[in-house]
């Protein structure tokens, strides 16, 4: 058996290990100060406690060596918390693969391009998308002279809000009925190649920059506008499922929400997280020098499936791109 120290450290390291899986796991309103940090940080608390019990437990005696099963144990569970509530281990395996020919699928760019910056947004070019969704978008008359030079006379693009769509191909605004200001503006998008896909471009309430977890007003704050963005995700969900069922739909921007946040489930299962499908490489967005987290998401639905997607770093935003192919299923 380990020594009475070395006990008290790993069950205080499998109790957070356990509590933790219950706060990312269940995503109760009340634990939303925990989505401030990422899944991938907390092993090493963890795993710090597993090391100083195996410093406590340091002995000659066969009793004491035996107990190294403990450490094994507890650092293993870290170890399944990790790959089962993280995505990035897996985005990360995926982008070591092949990546899929681009032919015969449709890009789709969301951008939040920062403060209404003409030169941020024009950063889509590079990526040759055939959509855009941005967020924090320039002045109007900006937005048609970007959709032209991107599409030329197949150019497309409306404007609400912050928001602007963008397309090589028609695109017609629609109107946004709903209780929730500011969720989401909503455009009915024709393609060039035919394919008619109805868009939401998001842009939800921004995130509280509180860290502390130690501060009970940091957690009660932080449930507060968890409940503010159930109520905005709440309203795009029904927005979403007051379209056909077959209906190819595109609910994209940035949603200030983690990925796997509680009030996202709400989408569900009328439209997927394209990146927990087919995400490569390191997906989060913000900050965009230092990405720890995905709030910039595409979430599509009815025979669209994504093919890949990735996050891109930008030269002006805070946020990064995402780059997003989609193709049509059967």
């Amino acid at each position: 058996m380990p020594t009475r120290n070395a006990i008290i450290l790993l069950g205080l390291s499998a109790g957070l290990c356990l509590a933790l899986w219950l706060g990312y796991g269940l995503q109760p309103d009340a634990a939303a100060a925990l989505g401030v940090w990422p899944v991938w940080v907390w092993p090493a608390p963890g795993l710090a406690l597993v090391a100083l019990a195996a410093l406590a437990n340091r002995g000659p005696s066969p009793a004491r060596r035996s107990s190294g099963w403990w450490l094994v144990g507890v650092a293993g569970l870290w170890l399944v918390f990790l790959l089962a509530l993280a995505e990035e281990p897996w985005s990360l395996l995926r982008g070591l693969g092949r990546e899929p020919a681009r032919s015969g699928s449709v890009r789709v760019v969301s951008f939040n391009c920062g403060l209404g910056d003409a030169a941020s947004a024009a950063e889509v070019a590079r990526y040759r998308p055939d959509l855009v969704l941005l967020q924090e978008a320039p002045e109007p008359d900006q937005v048609a002279t970007l959709a032209r030079r991107l599409f030329g006379p197949e150019a497309g693009w409306a404007c609400e809000l912050d928001r602007a769509v963008l397309a090589r191909g028609r695109v017609r605004a629609r109107p946004r009925r709903g209780r929730v200001p500011y969720a989401y503006s909503a455009a009915q998008v024709e393609l060039a190649g035919g394919l008619r896909v109805e868009v939401l471009n998001v842009h939800l309430l921004p995130p509280l920059p509180k860290f502390n977890l130690l501060s009970p007003s940091c957690w009660r704050e932080h449930a507060a506008r968890r409940r503010s963005h159930r109520l905005q995700v709440e309203e795009t969900a029904l927005a979403l499922r007051a379209l056909p069922a077959g209906m190819p739909v595109i609910a994209a921007g940035d949603w200030n929400l983690p990925a796997g946040a509680g009030p996202l489930r709400l989408l569900t299962p009328r439209a997927r997280d394209a990146f927990r499908q087919a995400g490569r490489g390191w997906g989060n967005t913000v900050l965009n020098d230092f990405p720890v987290q995905r709030i910039d998401q595409v979430w599509v639905g009815g025979p669209l499936r994504p093919r890949a997607v990735w996050g891109r770093q930008s030269k002006r935003s805070d946020h990064r791109l995402v780059v997003c192919d989609l193709e049509v299923g059967r």
